[in-house]
């Protein structure tokens, strides 16, 4: 797998922001309250076109103005991260306008969580970037900064942003659960489900070709839909590399309320993945409605299920 890394942040940087996939504008406010907060952590913030865009409802713009914003913000010289607005459905509408040559020559934080996993799976199979599954301007940087769970995000982001040396050990928020005991080591691959499942079988996937922990978030869902997408996965050979798994909270709006599921998908995962033996650590702290870790596309990981612990072995930036 080859790896290329972007280099750190520094005080008073420039970062870009985009919405490569859904639109700003129906979470307005919190986007507003995250660029605020962006510049009250000391950066210089350059807004993309498509943040103030919307197409057919659920697009920042049509798919040429998402890439371009891509584009520009990787060839911008002063731009020296690139955090993206929000998730959505829509980011593989864009791959086929990138240019992952400029991409390439130019490699920059890029962070996102959700939909933006298209982007780390795609940016690593055409250039070896390493994506930050982490981070958004909305859910991330528009969180209230004086709650634990947004200290939380940030100081791991800036952790491991700022400083070219591993992150090592990852803090645990919440209790984490080990469901299939065992010890792993290989190099970080996975994200959204849905994001990923829609990747497969186009030229923006490349199958690992190295040991791999595969690290997964989604939404709740129907358990019948989850089932079939994970089980598309193992059959499309994506499980056949993984020498662990790690999932993340799954949880949904429902009634106004916040609700959880991950429970529910304990006897699913465990019959789907029965013939393979790697460890699993669930219910841990990524996914929607939630403060996220940082799972960087690519890099070197550890994993025991002997206190549910996971260690980052490599540097994100250099």
């Amino acid at each position: 797998m080859k790896i290329l890394k972007p280099p750190k942040l520094c005080d008073g940087d420039t970062v870009g922001v985009i919405a490569p996939s859904y639109p700003v504008l129906p979470f307005h406010q919190m986007y507003k309250k995250g660029i605020t907060n962006l510049k009250k952590f000391g950066f210089k913030v350059k807004e993309g076109n498509t943040v103030k865009l919307e197409h057919f409802g659920y697009m920042a713009g049509t798919d040429r103005q998402r890439a371009e914003d891509i584009n520009s913000m990787f060839a911008d010289k002063e731009v020296k991260a690139i955090v993206c607005a929000i998730g959505g459905q829509v980011a593989i509408r864009t791959l086929r306008y990138l240019n992952f040559d400029l991409i390439r020559a130019n490699p920059k934080v890029f962070s996102g969580m959700s939909d933006i996993t298209t982007f780390h799976v795609a940016f690593l199979a055409k250039t070896g970037l390493v994506g930050l599954h982490q981070t958004d301007v909305i859910f991330g940087f528009g969180a209230d900064m004086t709650s634990k769970e947004a200290k939380y995000e940030m100081d791991l982001f800036f952790k491991i942003t700022k400083r070219a040396e591993p992150l090592g050990l990852l803090p645990a928020l919440t209790r984490w659960e080990a469901w299939r005991e065992g010890k792993a080591e290989g190099r970080l691959f996975g994200g959204n489900v849905p994001s990923l499942q829609a990747l497969l079988g186009t030229p923006y996937f490349s199958k690992p070709d190295e040991d791999v922990i595969f690290f997964w978030e989604a939404m709740k869902q129907p358990l019948d839909l989850l089932d079939q997408r994970l089980v598309q996965f193992r059959e499309a050979g994506l499980f056949d590399r993984a020498k662990g798994m790690l999932i993340g909270k799954i949880r949904g709006e429902e009634a106004g309320a916040v609700k959880d599921m991950t429970s529910e998908v304990k006897k699913v995962i465990l019959d789907i993945t029965s013939e393979f033996d790697f460890p699993i650590i669930a219910n841990m702290d990524f996914g929607h409605y939630m403060p996220n870790l940082p799972f960087p596309m690519g890099l070197k990981a550890k994993m025991d299920t002997d206190g549910a612990k996971v260690w980052i072995n490599e540097a994100y930036v250099k």
